[in-house]
């Protein structure tokens, strides 16, 4: 029995793309205009940069202008939507998402008259918010900002008001002890600023590693029936029989090769290279 598996959120909206092209006329200019639904690829528009058949964007156009819900895609990972946002009458309008070449989300956010305006997040790879913030009407910072580390953890918060740092800012260290408070005047001028020593013990940041693939033993991860070797070269598969890892190994980590990324639908999204038990570039996707 084929297990079904939820589609992903990007799947769902190139899904929906598709089955806007194939529903209907795309790429007419009618007195002049564009109008309709366009689907501008790489060989229309050389200039981009684009590769010949990989779109640079779509979406709907009236009477020249873009209208609706346009996507624009990555540059150099072909057809991987890097922006999804709303159009009205040729400007930014609504809310709109950026993502990053392995379909993860990065920002979000609303235009409205040509700035930005209310709630406003970015995320890191691993999908937690580091940034957080509001926008006015006027497209000003307003109420509360928190930039965090890659953990989550608050490093930065603080107040603004039409613009301009109010009330107290804190900065914490990784491990949460407070390590700066600043207090602004009403005014944006600094009144006072002290450092703090750290009192707890400092957190230990590590460099990016995987989790000690396992043996076949019932936990996460298999070797296909093959004996594992903590110190020699291995084929490590997922749950859902996809190749994982694909490299020499030592002490049970990836020391050098391949670590394979996948969404939620089993498509390949990105292979990694380690050199040396560190991340050091992405490979080419066949």
């Amino acid at each position: 029995m084929i297990e079904k598996r939820p589609l992903s959120f990007l799947s769902v909206i190139l899904l929906m793309s598709c089955t806007a092209f194939s529903q209907r006329d795309t790429n007419q200019t009618i007195n002049g205009q564009k109008q309709g639904y366009w689907i501008v690829y790489g060989h229309m528009n050389p200039s981009k940069g684009y590769g010949s058949n990989c779109k640079i964007e779509e979406g709907e156009y009236k009477n020249g202008r873009k209208e609706g819900k346009w996507i624009i895609y990555h540059k150099e990972q072909c057809n991987v939507p890097r922006t999804i946002g709303n159009f009205v009458g040729g400007r930014p309008r609504g809310g709109y998402q950026k993502y990053a070449e392995d379909g993860t989300l990065k920002e979000e956010g609303t235009f409205e008259n040509g700035k930005q305006i209310g709630s406003f997040k970015q995320l890191n790879s691993d999908g937690v918010v580091v940034q957080e913030k509001n926008f006015d009407a006027d497209g000003k910072e307003d109420g509360k900002v928190i930039f965090r580390y890659d953990d989550g953890q608050v490093q930065i918060e603080k107040e603004m008001k039409n613009g301009v740092p109010t009330g107290t800012e804190t900065h914490y260290y990784p491990n949460g002890d407070v390590k700066k408070v600043v207090k602004y005047g009403p005014d944006g001028s600094i009144v006072s600023s002290e450092e703090k020593e750290m009192v707890h013990a400092a957190v230990k940041v590590e460099e990016k590693q995987i989790s000690s693939p396992p043996a076949p033993d019932g936990r996460k991860g298999t070797t296909n029936g093959k004996k594992f070797d903590p110190n020699s070269y291995n084929k490590i598969y997922n749950d859902n029989k996809e190749l994982w890892m694909d490299g020499k190994f030592m002490d049970g980590k990836l020391l050098d090769g391949k670590l394979y990324k996948y969404d939620s639908d089993g498509i390949l999204l990105k292979i990694e290279i380690w050199k040396n038990g560190k991340y050091h570039s992405d490979g080419q996707l066949n």
